[in-house]
């Protein structure tokens, strides 16, 4: 049955002022007429009079809405019309009638909407069909099942969360919003059972459909029948065991472990319990089904799915709750009559919404295989509002590195996680680099943020994040724009050990009136209380940075010298203004370790001669350039490269001898220098030779293994000097040459300065040589490599039954090239 109501609508857009008898109509506009009617027809329904009453007409809502959302309006009620005119356009017109969420007997409600097109002077007919925009559900009983149960009554439980309960004697229908649907029964059979709660039936009920559901029992097979709208064939139909059995079994059941079902308790968010959080699920029947049915903002926001079968969740739903904290047991694949469900850390993941607390609750029902239902056990947890929030300062100086802001937390606040901006890319703060203070207000801090950068973005701003468990603060901080600043062009690689690179620029507000030369811009140092220019300071105008020199006065090997300066802009010989303050250390001048070799320890080299019949080792000393239990070791030695581990009986020191050694007889200063030697040895060597092998001798910054070959290279460094120096003495067999090679590294292994000797020459009484450097890159350097050889060939030449110091004493051997070093020296301008 249709009913049919007209009435014309017309309307300005909102905003629009009142006209007068002397307004002229737009000439772009039209009107509106509206028909609105019913439709109360349901698929699959059953005639009943008693629902056939449609609504009044008049009792509809009606909206109108232009296309482009800026024209609307609204009426409450049909009967309200009032006919004004409308700009020319296209409308959506929509009629309804009740709560379109609303569940229950007497939830009817309709919805229809049409699309107009309103032209010039013309009147649109608006003609618009409500048709119920719900499912009903209809519950009976047959005879024999008000026979076979001595009590009864039934719910539905709909996925909104609502439970509509059907009284025994109920026979109308009930309104339940499209989608999924669980129907209970509660049945009680007279001396046979207590009251027992089955769920026989869920279904998803489409929108405008009628679902009538007919319950009945056959004693004889003692089975219970729901028949869904009366066709027998249904594949909706069920069937369900409810011998006395099967009633008599116990129902699932659930036991909680750190809660009481409907008790709330209460964290502060981002936080857990210490105890357990847990649900034990006992089905004696088999499971069938655990729903968990969650009511949480903070989890619904994360992705977390507000009403799931936990035997039955998608790939993505169980990656989610996993992600989110659920843990589960006896609930996958291979389940049988015994689950867990673990909440404890899920708590962390709640957050409240608001500035106020939020409420989180959790409730599980279970099903077994006979349909029986669980009591529902619910998990309530309150989150108390743990006050997270960071207040970034509106500014920061210009070229600072740090950053200081306020904390408010109730928790632990080294549990936050921050982040800053670095190529465009979120990257978070170490531990070294967060420094968080307690202030004097309960949970409140200050914490300073130390970036790997100064700061000088004075037009985009500063980005940063802190995240809290669920919660992330974003926010920006902006660079002040003096008019003059003062930086580091290439950070702290623009800083040497004598000298430093400055850059000096304008803001772009005085740019204009501000030319950056040495004539108009000097560089100040702090001395004191007093600032004094710079002695030593150029520009270049090529590269736009300043060059001060002469610095470092004072400088170790392991520390700088640190100054505080700043730029100062002149006109007519008088500052105008200033920079912002430069604090900068220099680098240390650092040398190499035992760089004069006076320090060396002996170690013995064990070995095996062939001929002792006891085989009892035999040992011969070896010398290494550093002192016993050193834990700084620069430099390595391959003589275990002639140092063999297993000969002939006599003549031994033909067979085992060191390349390394030391020399205090030939040296430039104090009481040794290092004396790298080739040595022939051989396992039936001999002393008129023959039977051996030579190899020149090595030494290098890094390690060796027992081979003595290279096992490192290179050691750590923090200078960058401009040379080298050193003492060196060579004595050549047959006009050989040695070798000598330096490299800086930076960081990243890149060699931004090197050099070389190739071939050496001889030098009988012993010289210093001076090897420059030139950087071929402006970076820091990280280490620094450093190797010398007696000789460059392959397989060098020996004389045999040479006798030579070695380590304070004469020892003979065969003896090649000789190179003697002392008084390794880094310079530093």
């Amino acid at each position: 049955m249709k009913k049919i109501c007209y009435g014309l609508l017309s309307f300005l857009f909102i905003g629009l002022a009142s006209c007068t008898k002397e307004d002229t109509r737009s000439s772009l506009e039209g009107r509106i007429d509206v028909r609105v009617s019913t439709d109360q027809s349901l698929a699959d329904a059953e005639s009943r009079a008693s629902e056939d009453v449609a609504p009044e007409i008049n009792d509809f809502a009606l909206a109108i809405e232009s296309a482009d959302g800026k024209i609307s309006n609204s009426w409450d009620s049909f009967g309200k019309f009032q006919p004004v005119s409308v700009p020319v356009g296209t409308y959506l017109v929509t009629a309804s009638y009740g709560d379109a969420n609303a569940e229950g007997f007497d939830a009817l409600s309709y919805l229809g909407s049409t699309t107009v097109e309103v032209g010039k002077d013309e009147t649109a007919e608006a003609s618009v069909t409500c048709t119920i925009n719900k499912a009903r559900v209809v519950l009976s009983y047959t005879d024999d099942f008000k026979s076979y149960f001595s009590s009864y009554s039934a719910y539905v439980s709909s996925s909104k969360g609502n439970k509509i309960t059907y009284a025994a004697d109920e026979t109308r229908g009930a309104y339940f919003v499209p989608g999924n649907l669980e129907l209970f029964l509660e049945v009680t059979r007279q001396g046979v059972s207590q009251k027992v709660t089955l769920n026989p039936k869920n279904f998803t009920a489409e929108v405008k459909h009628e679902y009538r559901l007919t319950m009945d029992v056959d004693a004889s097979t003692a089975s219970l029948k729901i028949v869904f709208n009366d066709n027998p064939s249904s594949e909706q139909n069920v069937d369900i065991n409810i011998s006395d059995e099967a009633l008599n079994a116990p129902a699932p059941e659930f036991t909680a472990y750190g809660f009481t079902s409907g008790n709330a308790i209460e964290v502060v968010e981002g936080s857990t319990v210490s105890n357990k959080l847990e649900a034990y699920l006992n089905a004696a029947s088999g499971l069938a089904k655990c729903e968990l049915i969650t009511v949480s903002e903070a989890l619904k926001a994360q992705g977390w799915p507000e009403s799931v079968d936990l035997m039955n969740l998608t790939t993505e739903q169980s990656q989610k709750m996993t992600e989110l904290g659920l843990n589960t047991k006896g609930l996958g694949t291979n389940h049988d009559k015994i689950a867990l469900v673990d909440f404890k850390n899920v708590l962390p993941h709640l957050y409240c919404t608001s500035d106020g607390d939020d409420v989180h609750t959790f409730t599980l029902r279970a099903t077994d295989i006979l349909t029986k239902v669980s009591e529902d056990l619910v998990l309530k947890v309150s989150t108390r509002n743990n006050g997270f929030a960071v207040t970034l300062p509106e500014y920061v100086s210009y070229g600072s590195t740090t950053m200081t802001a306020d904390l408010t937390l109730e928790g632990d606040p080294a549990l936050i996680k921050f982040y800053y901006i670095y190529l465009g890319v979120y990257q978070e703060f170490t531990a070294e680099n967060v420094d968080i203070q307690p202030g004097t207000e309960e949970n409140k801090y200050k914490v300073t943020f130390t970036y790997p950068e100064p700061l000088v973005d004075t037009e985009n701003g500063v980005k940063f994040k802190a995240q809290y468990g669920a919660k992330t603060i974003e926010g920006t901080f902006k660079v002040e724009d003096p008019e003059l600043t003062l930086s580091l062009k290439n950070g702290d690689a623009d800083v040497w050990a004598t000298k430093a690179y400055l850059q000096v620029v304008a803001s772009a507000k005085s740019r204009a009136s501000r030319t950056i030369s040495s004539s108009t811009v000097e560089i100040q140092y702090k001395d004191g209380e007093e600032w004094k220019t710079w002695p030593n300071q150029s520009y270049d105008s090529g590269t736009g940075l300043f060059l001060l020199s002469g610095m470092g006065e004072g400088a170790s090997e392991t520390q700088g010298v640190s100054y505080t300066l700043r730029a100062v802009y002149k006109r007519a010989g008088e500052a105008s203004s200033f920079s912002q303050e430069l604090s900068l250390t220099t680098e240390p001048k650092s040398q190499v370790g035992n760089a004069g070799f006076e320090d060396w320890h002996t170690e013995s080299h064990s070995f095996n001669v062939s001929a002792d019949f006891f085989g009892n080792p035999h040992y011969r000393d070896w010398y290494l350039p550093w002192n016993e239990n050193e834990a700084d070791i620069w430099w390595a030695v391959n003589s275990k490269k002639t140092m063999l581990s297993e000969c002939t009986a006599a003549n031994l020191d033909f067979k085992v001898f060191p390349t390394v050694s030391w020399s205090s007889s030939n040296k430039s200063s104090g009481e040794k220098s290092i004396q790298i030697a080739t040595i022939a040895t051989g396992a039936w060597a001999i002393p008129t030779g023959g039977s051996v092998t030579s190899r020149a001798g090595e030494i290098w910054i890094g390690t060796a293994n027992d081979s003595g070959d290279h096992a490192s290279e290179g050691h750590s460094f923090v200078s960058r000097p401009n040379s080298l120096s050193f003492w060196y003495q060579y004595s050549p067999v047959d006009s050989e040459t040695f070798y000598m090679k330096i490299e800086l590294k930076a960081e990243d292994g890149t060699v931004i300065a090197s050099n070389e000797i190739a071939s050496g020459a001889a030098e009988a009484v012993g010289t210093t040589i001076t090897l420059p450097f030139e950087y071929s890159e402006n970076k820091k350097v990280s280490s620094i490599y450093m190797v010398f050889k007696s000789s460059t060939q392959d397989s060098p030449g020996y004389n045999s039954q040479v006798t030579m110091e070695i380590a304070g004493k004469d020892q003979t051997s065969h003896i090649g090239s000789v190179l003697r070093i002392d008084d390794i020296k880094l310079n530093y301008e």
